[in-house]
């Protein structure tokens, strides 16, 4: 029998932390000088909310069964992290580049995850999806 970690679905939970996080303690992932600024946590739990919503989205469907309506939350998580890389990496003007390097370090690991997800092998047979 063949174990084989399922990246999706493994990527949807971590969201899913990372989401409860963002809402429920949002300044703690800010800097020290930012983290007393009500818009920057403003701004964290809406992402945070993002991420519960798509984490969670995704979770459900796989825990009932459905595949493409699995792969279709996992996709939208990988068109979110993408769209973050990109503003990330468009953001050199607004946050400087020490900032815009920060920002598409934090999110490159997220999308290239849901690259591998989405694109990887699929486990065939006996294989046991962890």
């Amino acid at each position: 029998m063949t174990v084989r970690v399922d990246i999706s679905l493994l990527l949807a939970s971590a969201r899913i932390g990372v989401g409860v996080l963002l809402v429920a303690a949002p300044t703690v992932v800010l800097p020290r000088e930012a983290a007393g600024n009500g818009t920057n946590a403003l701004l964290m739990r809406t992402v945070g909310i993002r991420d519960l919503v798509l984490g969670g989205g995704a979770v459900a469907a796989r825990t009932r069964g459905r595949r493409d309506e699995f792969r279709r939350w996992a996709s939208a998580g990988l068109a979110s992290d993408t769209g973050d890389l990109l503003a990330g990496i468009c953001s050199t003007r607004l946050v400087g580049r020490s900032g815009a390097i920060k920002a598409v370090a934090v999110v490159a690991p997220w999308a290239a995850a849901g690259v591998a997800g989405l694109v990887g092998p699929r486990p065939r047979g006996d294989a046991v999806l962890l």
